[in-house]
């Protein structure tokens, strides 16, 4: 993929995990926003999977939900949108490598009858088990680089990467005959949060608005997402905070604060400080010196 000409001097962090002559893996991160373009390598498949658990990127401009794993085939076209600090994985392989893994280790194939390029996970730990997957071999590539390790082990460690995302796409168990109702309610809750994200949200609100109940609602989500839905919207409003303090949307921190529903202001502060690794205003006074500069 390649960066937008419209985005410049763009801060990121690109780590190629690997690449030979049937796969390509990359980790991709960014400190702004910036939109990816590109298209799937002739006769390859390309898979692709968010590391946050609260954003919500666009790839052809359809907002992905955390549970999501992108699956394009040969020449098609791919734009990826993301906002600050969120990671992206790609592995992309050439189609005989992709089919040989499925047939090798009992795999659904998602080429097979596709009719959508997004696909939902039945159960988080599997989207977790991937995200794991890929943040070892990276460990594994600055604690031992790709030269300096043989062959047969190279190749293993390689095909682990497709198979754990091939993996997490195959359902097991009743989820395979019949998704359980926690979890349509799991989905219904999410697209609700990220439609009234700064207005007044609790476990009641969500209860009232799906009509379930509390036990039903929270085991869906936690199931499907991987969180609880008031830790879901907590870490998704600090997310919305950071992008307008990098954004310069508000005047001053407290509006972006207030305006995402924050009125606890200390408590605010030490959240997005152990989120972020900086205070609010940290985020604030970097990001407006940056804008403050002329471009050259």
């Amino acid at each position: 993929m390649s960066i937008d000409p419209s985005k410049h001097e763009v801060g990121n962090s690109a780590h190629k995990l690997m690449q030979d002559c049937r796969r390509q893996c990359s980790r991709l991160h960014f400190d702004s926003a910036v939109t990816l373009i590109g298209f799937v390598p002739h006769d390859c498949v390309t898979l692709a999977i968010s590391q946050s658990t609260i954003s919500r990127p666009t790839v052809n401009n359809r907002e992905l939900r955390p549970n999501e794993i992108i699956v394009l085939y040969s020449g098609e076209f791919v734009r990826y949108t993301c906002e600050p600090n969120e990671t992206l994985f790609t592995l992309t392989t050439n189609v005989e490598h992709y089919q040989q893994c499925v047939a090798n280790h009992s795999l659904i194939d998602a080429l097979a009858n596709r009719q959508a390029y997004r696909f939902q996970v039945a159960n988080f730990k599997l989207v977790q088990s991937a995200i794991d997957v890929f943040n070892s071999y990276l460990t594994s590539t600055h604690v031992s680089p790709l030269k300096q390790r043989n062959r047969h082990e190279q190749s293993f460690n390689e095909d682990a990467l497709l198979v754990a995302l091939i993996r997490a796409l195959t359902p097991v168990g009743r989820s395979a005959l019949r998704p359980p109702t926690r979890r349509k309610i799991a989905t219904e809750a999410i697209e609700y949060i990220h439609q009234n994200t700064n207005k007044p949200l609790n476990m009641k609100v969500l209860v009232k608005q799906l009509q379930t109940t509390t036990r039903s609602l929270h085991h869906g989500f936690v199931e499907t997402f991987g969180t609880s839905p008031i830790a879901y919207i907590r870490n998704l409003r600090l997310a919305h905070v950071r992008r307008d303090l990098i954004r310069n949307t508000w005047p001053t921190v407290t509006e972006t604060a207030m305006h995402w529903n924050f009125h606890h202001l200390s408590r605010f502060s030490k959240a997005y400080q152990d989120a972020y690794g900086e205070t609010p205003s940290e985020t604030s006074r970097r990001n407006r010196a940056m804008l403050a500069t002329p471009e050259k």
